[in-house]
């Protein structure tokens, strides 16, 4: 992460004796997330024998994406959701779930600049979440009888003086809200797709 220009200069103003150094204050403890589940939202019983979870999803571990900074990765997040409420109810076939994308990308924004930019606080960054799944049926043959798809995408502004928690916690409270719209979007697909399949 970059030090913003602020702190940049409160810590050479510090340095140069122009504030005192009590000023600076010590880091956050490290945060502590609850865990990220769905098991108040109603089951979704399915007609198939067994149901398989596919993680599509390659991080590329580089900037512009920080999902795998996240104390909470969108792709985890959705095969958390269907552990939680997808449910094999069949005598034959199964269902397979594909998280096709789970990523949270950073964008850099304009922020103001020279003297009056030391003193201002901008929102320095937009962090983009986006998910994507599929849901598959496949009946004993192996021959697929259905399918529903759901996506959804959030983003928040922070703050150029940010500390490291404050963008954990933001990744983390928009990986959530990202992942109840995305649960809330592929129950939709479901019961309007795969209607006849579920029991």
């Amino acid at each position: 992460m970059r030090l913003d220009r602020r702190t940049l200069m409160l810590s050479a103003l510090a340095a140069a004796g122009a504030i005192p150094l009590s000023a600076c204050t010590t880091p956050d403890p490290t945060p502590v997330y609850p865990d990220l589940t769905f098991v108040n939202r109603q089951p979704i019983r399915l007609d198939v024998a067994e149901i398989r979870i596919i993680d599509e999803v390659v991080p590329p571990l580089t900037a512009p994406n920080v999902e795998h900074l996240a104390p909470v990765t969108p792709a985890a997040a959705m095969e958390r959701w269907a552990r939680d409420v997808l449910q094999a109810s069949g005598a034959a076939g199964r269902a397979v779930m594909a998280i096709r994308q789970g990523s949270i990308v950073e964008e850099r924004l304009k922020t103001t600049g020279g003297i009056t930019g030391a003193f201002t606080t901008d929102q320095s960054e937009r962090y983009i979440v986006s998910m994507a799944g599929q849901l598959d049926l496949f009946d004993g043959a192996g021959q697929r009888s259905g399918q529903a798809l759901a996506e959804s995408e959030r983003s928040r502004t922070i703050a150029e003086n940010a500390s490291l928690n404050d963008r954990e916690r933001l990744w983390y409270d928009l990986v959530e809200a990202t992942a109840r719209d995305f649960a809330a979007a592929m129950e939709t697909a479901i019961r309007r797709e795969l209607g006849a399949y579920v029991v």
